[in-house]
């Protein structure tokens, strides 16, 4: 595939797929290239880990684990075979001889050919391919959201909703609930295209019903149980990108081994939650109203169906603007 097939995409593009089918469970690579030999009959590899980008720098990954494959590598991502050609350069001798002492290998979005020498000199090189076609149906799924991305900011402010859940409301000696802390972790359903600086997130609370009970009440019968009411919504406004942890914790100087929120641990000794936003309060709206009845107003009637589907799932969902607007004019 000729190089100016991908001239209107950012590498990044292929970053956050990456991203994005990694945090799924569901990347994979196509291996090309075997130690610098054309493989006869390439096959998939699963992605076990891929650590954040964090950056553009060569190279893209510092760490990545295929399996099977042993250890972690480093990875440069190219849209092409040919465009890698930090050997060529005397900037990057150094960084390249590193390059190839952490075994790092090249992903591209097409493998065309390795530049002259290449080979030659490095004959380790290892090249695998993404997987096209899921690559083509992820930007086509995206395109908003990549969008957003190129100019950096939403055309306009979206709201989300989220469960408060124990980390919100709870905390310990040394670990503040995220009401005090003002830092959230968004449910795996979120990546930065969607969660944006500015955008707004009703924190609720409920009461009366667990998900089991309020999920099978209304599959069944198409109703909202009337002992499901609503408590309290805590209006934000996110204040920052999403981090990974890492990250965010390299941004507040603070150790890696930090705990951010109460029920952060897991049995294997590593943090459940893996990233990080910041918010701010705006207003805190008590209240106590059965769902029921606001399921039978027009105004408030979608954010009920929203909120039943981020209760009984635990996945962030979207309210449109007006039904935003809406809401706070039923029971503001």
């Amino acid at each position: 595939m000729a190089k100016g097939h991908w001239s209107f995409l950012h590498e990044w593009v292929i970053y956050d797929y990456l991203l994005a089918r990694a945090d799924e469970g569901t990347l994979r690579l196509k291996q090309v290239i075997v130690s610098g030999t054309l493989a006869g009959k390439p096959k998939w590899i699963k992605v076990e880990e891929i650590k954040p980008i964090t950056g553009t720098a060569f190279p893209d990954i510092q760490a990545i684990q295929l399996k099977g494959k042993g250890l972690f590598r480093s990875a440069e991502v190219k849209f092409t075979s040919s465009l890698f050609s930090y050997h060529q350069s005397a900037q990057y001798t150094r960084k390249f001889a590193d390059f190839v002492k952490q075994n790092g290998f090249l992903i591209v979005a097409s493998h065309d050919y390795l530049p002259k020498g290449l080979i030659d000199k490095y004959p380790e090189l290892d090249v695998y391919e993404i997987e096209i076609e899921d690559f083509i149906s992820f930007c086509r799924e995206n395109f908003t959201r990549l969008l957003n991305r190129q100019i950096k900011a939403h055309a306009s402010t979206r709201v989300w909703l989220m469960y408060q859940g124990p980390n919100f409301n709870e905390g310990s000696n040394q670990i503040q609930p995220a009401r005090q802390s003002r830092i959230w972790c968004p449910t795996e359903n979120l990546t930065g295209f969607d969660l944006a600086v500015g955008d707004r997130i009703l924190f609720y609370k409920t009461s009366g019903l667990d998900r089991i009970k309020l999920q099978n009440a209304f599959l069944k019968k198409r109703v909202i149980d009337p002992r499901w009411t609503l408590r309290e919504i805590c209006v934000a406004e996110v204040k920052s990108k999403i981090f990974s942890r890492t990250e965010y914790l390299q941004r507040k100087k603070k150790s890696l081994t930090s705990q951010l929120w109460k029920n952060d641990p897991c049995p294997n000794n590593r943090w459940r939650w893996g990233r990080v936003f910041e918010f701010s309060i705006v207003k805190v709206i008590k209240t106590h109203r059965p769902m029921t009845d606001l399921f039978q107003s027009d105004l408030s009637k979608h954010f009920v169906l929203k909120a039943w589907e981020a209760f009984c799932f635990g996945k962030s969902r979207e309210l449109a603007l007006e039904y935003y607007r809406s809401l706070l004019e039923e029971i503001a």
